[in-house]
């Protein structure tokens, strides 16, 4: 029986919590630096200053989407914009369609004006990656995972999680990652084989983060780093990452390395070349996991404006 996405240790959501309802120290500083660099960018360098003139407006959807990043708003506008009232007609996760209102705002002129641009950049491009992710979870039923190639970091993680995928790896240290050049530059005196070998052997459990994943090119490979972890046991799972291999190969790999009997927890993971298009390809492949950075990585936004109302 394959692993649910609850058991893959690639989900790594809870780490964006802090088990109280809200988010994560972690989490909160990422959001914080990253807020501050758009509104630094946008010359605001510090909470905006009212001037006591109202206005109400709100933000509509023009287009059918998964909408991300309320709770992320709520929290930079506490801190810049104090005086803003934001009624919230919809929350992360929610399915959103043409002319519904996100938001309704009313406060201070000033500040609205000033954080408008930075509020939508951020919803605009949130939703769109809720929503391109809820469209890969929902056409194959083996789980998707986001790559670590994000733009804005934990806050692009977070839009992969509403929109129903597995955040992967939140950071270089979260999970231990041996790639191809991180062997080859660690032993460059030894074959593949060889490298793969002594990177397993070597690796340090207590400081390898959530989980380990080891990135093969082929059968031998892959081969190779399940034998050798089957004799490390080291009591904790190791994920095979089978790098731009087509899918075909990808279940012999998976079919050859189940008949060797080996008595340790491995994961295989599809990654490389995968597209919208092709995934109905691996509808019934074996692999437990893909990993993509389409559904994160320069994805479209979400078409959202803000108009103010009339006195």
């Amino acid at each position: 029986m394959k692993p649910t996405i609850s058991d893959l240790p690639h989900n790594r959501s809870s780490a964006l919590f802090d088990g109280k309802g809200g988010f994560s120290e972690r989490f909160e500083e990422s959001i914080d630096l990253w807020s501050t660099a758009l509104l630094n960018d946008d010359g605001i360098v510090q909470p905006i200053k009212a001037d006591n003139t109202h206005i109400s407006s709100k933000i509509i959807v023009k287009q059918k989407g998964i909408f991300a990043g309320r709770l992320l708003i709520d929290r930079i506008c506490n801190y810049w914009t104090p005086q803003l009232q934001l009624k919230w007609n919809f929350t992360d996760g929610d399915t959103v369609s043409n002319e519904d209102i996100l938001v309704e705002i009313r406060g201070d002129k000033t500040q609205l004006l000033k954080i408008e641009r930075p509020i939508l950049n951020i919803l605009g491009r949130l939703s769109g990656i809720a929503t391109t992710t809820h469209r890969w979870s929902t056409k194959i039923e083996i789980p998707i995972a986001s790559t670590r190639k994000t733009t804005w970091g934990l806050l692009d993680k977070w839009a992969v999680h509403v929109g129903g995928a597995l955040t992967h790896r939140l950071d270089r240290n979260d999970a231990l990652m041996l790639k191809e050049n991180d062997l080859a530059a660690q032993f460059p005196e030894l074959d593949v084989n060889d490298r793969i070998k002594f990177g397993l052997e070597n690796i340090d459990i207590g400081n390898s983060g959530a989980f380990i994943i080891l990135e093969v090119r082929s059968k031998e490979e892959a081969i190779v780093a399940a034998k050798t972890w089957n004799i490390i046991q080291k009591n904790k799972s190791l994920t095979i990452m089978l790098d731009n291999i087509e899918v075909t190969e990808c279940d012999e790999i998976i079919q050859q390395i189940s008949k060797l009997n080996l008595h340790c927890n491995i994961y295989f993971e599809a990654s490389g070349g995968i597209t919208l298009e092709n995934l109905d390809n691996w509808k019934n492949s074996l692999v437990n996991v893909i990993s993509t950075s389409s559904i994160h990585r320069g994805t479209q936004p979400l078409d959202i404006s803000l108009l103010f109302e009339e006195a």
